[in-house]
């Protein structure tokens, strides 16, 4: 790596230009803030800084690309880490800093759409703009955005690119990759870049920029901009059918992906475990055992005639249509990260991929995960990705206030075994699982990701210590050795300890129906009482 004699420190000169870059009031060193900012939808008990440094030395609220260009610029001069940020609604650690330094909050300003362009049909946003906004300004022209992350109430447009996330839509209309269009992008020494075309295809154009940064987890440049395909909205219809057991679901999802015209926009599970939580923690749930969602899109003839091949291949698995009130709720909640967490638990997906044709097996797999591990279970939820993939996201309740609290991670490890003998694997890196980098490709293809990193990155800037490798303060690599040792330790620790209780307990402590229940009471007067 160069630059060996770059000091890597945020110095109060450095503090001085940031202010002259974006304005005072835009460069914040509080300690209250930037402990918050350090880290992601997965809070850290506070012993997690003994082996990172995740709290930034400084908050930085850029409004422009010109203004992310000259933060990046001095960056790259002085070796001081830059760590972009949307609203890290992720729970691996991808917008926590690992060694301090200058967090860019893109959500605070870079908010903003550019065009909805009805005629070459694209929407351009600035890279902290939130899906529902660029959902709702889409819909309002009669169009839709053909796929985007389940936590798209706050999630922003370039941290779903930086993921290369699979989300609502995405069985018809494909993933966050295949439908970016065109970014624009600083580079780690300052250079902006247009990675595409907002109007055209990429196709024949040389290297597909697009498809090199959206996956890479922000450490191979900034995104700024984003140019992301929209298609004419028609009519979007859910239907919900229930089942005794989840794993019948297996033979109708099948049947649907192996069927050459049926393409609905999206395709989602819940178990009875997800719906029972709900109502423990006072949010409306209908009451069914396990639901298969199946959301179909476009004009409403074609439509039709999707749902009723449909309804036969469910028909003939066991299951049984439900009512268009409880599709719509579902449909309505389909962003599942925001739900039981009111009750102050955290709530982290042990996120894997297995291939299609085993997805009735790996049900099994997911409730003896549960069992294993001594989880709390969350629920079994999930979404089809596309004909030969789905993408299972059970989940489970941690205690975010404690260092053991972190042992419950040894889930989405066990899990992410269990993933690969079903041909699946682990989804995203982060900080937390970069070492699965060297697991889920051969050893090739990630020696050619770390050396594009080092060509692109060469003083190591840009959100160090992610996705290509997991580094501690101490400048350890948490590699594939070290990671497997502290998997099975953690696994192991997590076995012979009790079953979490995280929610149960939670439940209990925390009490927010009986306080509105309390505050509706106390609108009500009874004129005469006060003086008796």
């Amino acid at each position: 790596m160069k630059g060996e004699n770059l000091s890597r420190k945020v110095t109060p000169e450095i503090i001085n230009k940031l202010q002259e870059i974006v304005g005072i009031d835009n460069v914040n060193t509080n300690d209250m803030d930037r402990m918050l900012y350090g880290h992601d939808l997965a809070p850290l008990p506070k012993e997690a800084g003994l082996a990172f440094k995740n709290m930034p030395d400084v908050i930085v609220r850029p409004s422009t690309t010109e203004q992310v260009s000259a933060i990046v610029k001095l960056a790259y001069e002085t070796g001081v880490a830059i760590v972009p940020r949307g609203q890290s609604t992720w729970g691996l650690g991808g917008s926590m800093p690992t060694n301090g330094g200058i967090l860019l909050d893109m959500a605070s300003k870079m908010n903003n759409i550019v065009k909805v362009d009805t005629v070459n049909m694209s929407v351009r946003a600035q890279a902290g703009t939130s899906w529902k906004t660029i959902i709702d300004a889409c819909e309002k022209e009669g169009f839709l955005v053909g796929s985007y992350p389940s936590s798209f109430p706050s999630a922003t447009i370039g941290a779903w690119f930086s993921t290369s996330g699979i989300g609502p839509g995405g069985y018809k209309y494909g993933c966050a990759r295949d439908n970016a269009l065109n970014m624009q992008v600083v580079l780690s020494d300052g250079t902006i870049i247009e990675t595409g075309y907002d109007a055209l295809a990429n196709n024949m154009s040389g290297y597909n920029l697009n498809q090199l940064f959206g996956g890479a987890e922000g450490t191979l440049g900034v995104i700024c901009e984003c140019t992301y395909r929209i298609y004419p909205r028609g009519i979007i219809k859910p239907v919900a059918y229930e089942f005794d057991h989840l794993r019948d679901m297996g033979a109708p999802i099948n049947d649907i992906c192996k069927h050459p015209s049926v393409k609905p926009l999206h395709i989602a599970w819940s178990d009875y475990n997800h719906f029972e939580n709900q109502r423990k923690a006072g949010i409306h749930a209908p009451d069914v055992a396990n639901l298969l969602l199946v959301t179909f899109q476009g004009d409403e003839q074609f439509v039709a005639l999707e749902e009723s091949i449909v309804d036969k291949f469910v028909e003939a698995a066991g299951g049984r249509k439900i009512s268009d009130e409880i599709a719509e709720h579902e449909w309505e909640e389909r962003c599942y990260e925001f739900r039981a967490r009111r009750t102050g638990v955290g709530s982290i997906p042990a996120e894997v991929v297995v291939t299609n044709d085993n997805w009735a097996k790996f049900v099994d797999e997911c409730y003896e995960g549960y069992k294993a591990m001594k989880m709390e279970p969350g629920g079994i939820i999930g979404m089809v990705a596309d004909r030969s993939t789905s993408m299972f996201m059970p989940y489970y309740f941690k205690d975010d206030e404690s260092l053991l609290g972190m042992t419950a991670f040894a889930y989405n490890f066990y899990m992410g075994d269990r993933a690969a003998e079903y041909g699946g694997r682990s989804l995203g890196l982060g900080v937390f699982f970069a070492s699965n980098l060297d697991l889920i490709h051969d050893a090739g293809s990630v020696a050619l990701m770390r050396s594009l990193k080092t060509h692109l990155d060469p003083h190591d800037v840009i959100n160090p210590g992610h996705l290509v490798c997991g580094n501690t303060k101490f400048g350890i690599t948490l590699n594939k050795n070290i990671m497997g040792i502290a998997a099975k330790l953690m696994c192991g620790v997590k076995k012979i300890m009790p079953t979490n209780k995280t929610f149960e307990r939670n439940l209990k402590r925390f009490h927010y129906d009986d306080m509105e229940h309390e505050k509706d009471l106390s609108r009500v007067v009874e004129y005469g009482k006060g003086t008796e």
